[in-house]
């Protein structure tokens, strides 16, 4: 154990200093978005694996099955009153959205607002057979409704078609999830930006609105996705799991989501790993990839976990976000008792975090806290929709939206939360 506070603070402050934290930051964001079955996304796993490697060379990497998926073709027609076409329009497939029909699925637009369970009520019988267009929702807020709530309720209403539109002025169009199972009924949907809704509003002025979405994707049922996993046991027999996402989406570089996390769980490893033999409990690290398919990786990889291993799993510390906003909330998923390892490591880093108590299933964490065991969810802009952490999921998600000081500042905190869950009764 390491002997005194000074001590301690000289080594956290070493390790926030970490010289090779902004380097890991730019590769990663380097191979693009790194959506899951990529390309891109693989080089990342072989890189992300070589640099485990380098912080100890126990890191192995396994593979789980995911439903995957691949888009052919994502096309969005504004149609006239004779029906032909008045204008093209940009649209992203959401992930694992159904096929529509030869030569495109036409329909009236029924426009929902936000697309909260209200909205739905409200429409009643007349989304049956319609398009529904929702908006989508900074998603860091304690009253998001999560896009794949409102897929499934536009297709328990029955209606044909889903758009969900980015609601920031002069934003493009978003990636993201249906959550649509592997031969699982659904419905074509797509993510539109905030001028294709304005031409859909306007053309609205002047009657129904009606488009055509053309939508064709390809099941890929021999999906595998990597994890890289870096276990080093400790004298209790209970492990402290640290976690971060390394997948991303078509749409930019990914570089809040989720490059900010894998660069900052890799530099808490690089602090945390020669220092286990100190602490009470071990560390395993596993860099998730399938997250952005509705929680594929971590899921598949600890329901396939032999039960007597997982009991050994005594908490998680995700990380995902971490920048984009000077202030970090820890999402600790109906677990009380983690907030005060929140303060500890608060008080002991420096560096403010709050607390948000209920569960949100946004992220990796989720997949633990199914399972019963405590997990949390490091993230950055919590309830501020106004930073930075605005540009997620879109093509501005781009590195230069990330602040090193940010990164440092999460590095920081989780090195000390680390060590404390680390040498804490759990």
């Amino acid at each position: 154990m390491i002997e005194s506070p000074s001590d301690l603070q000289t080594w956290l402050s070493h390790a926030e200093a970490d010289p090779t934290l902004m380097e890991d930051f730019q590769a990663i964001c380097g191979f693009g978005g790194r959506l899951a079955g990529t390309p891109a996304e693989a080089r990342a796993q072989d890189w992300a694996l070589e640099r485990m490697r380098a912080t100890d060379g126990r890191a192995t990497r396994v593979e789980v099955p995911y439903d995957g998926w691949s888009c052919e073709l994502s096309a969005l027609e504004l149609l006239d009153g004779s029906g032909q076409v008045s204008a093209v329009l940009r649209c992203q497939a959401l992930l694992r959205s159904a096929n529509s029909p030869d030569g495109g699925l036409e329909g009236e637009v029924l426009d929902l607002g936000e697309g909260r369970s209200e909205d739905f009520a409200r429409a009643g019988e007349r989304l049956h057979g319609r398009i529904a267009l929702v908006r989508h929702e900074y998603p860091f807020s304690s009253g998001h409704l999560h896009r794949r709530r409102k897929y499934d309720m536009a297709v328990q209403a029955g209606a044909i078609g889903f758009l969900i539109a980015n609601p920031l002025p002069g934003g493009g169009p978003l990636s993201g999830s249906s959550g649509r199972p592997v031969n699982g009924f659904g419905i074509p949907a797509a993510y539109i930006g905030d001028a294709d809704r304005n031409a859909i509003a306007q053309a609205g002025a002047y009657g129904p609105v009606h488009v055509r979405i053309r939508i064709k994707g390809e099941e890929r049922l021999d999906s595998r996705a990597a994890i890289t996993v870096l276990d080093i046991p400790g004298r209790s027999g209970q492990r402290v799991v640290l976690s971060a996402h390394l997948d991303g989406h078509d749409l930019g570089a990914s570089a809040l989501d989720n490059a900010s996390g894998v660069a900052v769980v890799l530099a808490a490893a690089r602090a945390l790993t020669p220092r286990i033999s100190q602490a009470d409990h071990g560390l395993r690290v596993c860099l998730f990839s399938a997250e952005e398919w509705a929680l594929a990786g971590s899921a598949r990889y600890l329901g396939g976990m032999d039960p007597s291993e997982r009991a050994t799993l005594a908490l998680n510390i995700n990380l995902d976000t971490v920048a984009g906003d000077d202030r970090l909330t820890a999402l600790i998923s109906d677990y009380p008792e983690l907030a005060a390892l929140i303060a500890e490591a608060s008080a002991y880093s420096g560096v403010p975090v709050d607390c948000h108590l209920p569960l949100m299933p946004n992220s990796d964490h989720a997949s633990f806290a199914h399972h019963g065991i405590p997990a949390l969810r490091l993230v950055a802009g919590f309830e501020r929709p106004e930073s930075r952490v605005r540009h997620i999921l879109s093509a501005d998600d781009q590195p230069g939206v990330v602040r090193e000081d940010e990164l440092r500042r999460a590095l920081r905190f989780t090195v000390a939360m680390s060590w404390h869950a680390l040498n804490r009764e759990i």
